[in-house]
C-alpha cells in the first residue's frame, strides 16, 4: 500500500494574522515618529527663519545698504515683532525721514510666539552696534505641544 504524503505549501490564519498585526504595530509606531519629527521640523523652520532676518539686517547694516524706499539718512536695520498675536515679524530700514518697509513673515499656522522679552532689536550702521529693548533677547516659538527658545545676546548673534 502506497502512503501519500500531503505537501501543504502556504501560510495557516494564525501565522497571517501575527505577521499583519506585527507590520501593523510597526507602521502606527513610524507613523506617530515622522509626525512628531515634522512638528519639531516646522518650529525649527520657523525659529531658522527668524535667525536668517537677523543674519540678513546684520549683513544689511553692516555693508550700509540703503534700500530705494528709504529716503534721507540710512541709520540701521530694525527687526520687530509688532504683535505677538499676530504672529508677524518684519524688517525695516530705520531712515531719517522715518521707517521703510523691507519684509514682513508670518509664522507657520500652528506656529505662535510664547513670549518674547524684547521685541525690537535694532542693528546701527555707521557704529556697528546693536540694541534691543528688553532685558534680555529671548524669543520663545510655541506650538504642537513643543517649543523652541531663541536667544539674541548683546552683539546680535542669534542661538
Amino acid at each position: 500500500m502506497l502512503i501519500v504524503k500531503h505537501k501543504s505549501s502556504g501560510f495557516t490564519l494564525i501565522e497571517l494574522i501575527v505577521v499583519l498585526s506585527v507590520a501593523a504595530v510597526i507602521s502606527l509606531i513610524g507613523i506617530a515618529s515622522f509626525v512628531s519629527y515634522s512638528q519639531q521640523q516646522s518650529i525649527n523652520t520657523a525659529a531658522a527663519d527668524i535667525a536668517n532676518m537677523f543674519s540678513l539686517a546684520k549683513s544689511r547694516a553692516a555693508s550700509q545698504v540703503k534700500p530705494s524706499s528709504c529716503s534721507g539718512a540710512l541709520n540701521g536695520y530694525r527687526i520687530s515683532i509688532p504683535d505677538i498675536a499676530s504672529k508677524t515679524y518684519q524688517l525695516d530700514a530705520v531712515c531719517s525721514s522715518g521707517d521703510s518697509l523691507i519684509l514682513t513673515n508670518t509664522l507657520p499656522s500652528n506656529i505662535s510666539f510664547g513670549s518674547a522679552n524684547s521685541t525690537i532689536f535694532t542693528f546701527y550702521v555707521l557704529t556697528g552696534g546693536f540694541t534691543m529693548n528688553g532685558l534680555d533677547g529671548t524669543i520663545v516659538l510655541s506650538g504642537f505641544g513643543k517649543s523652541k527658545t531663541i536667544t539674541v545676546d548683546s552683539l546680535g548673534n542669534v542661538r
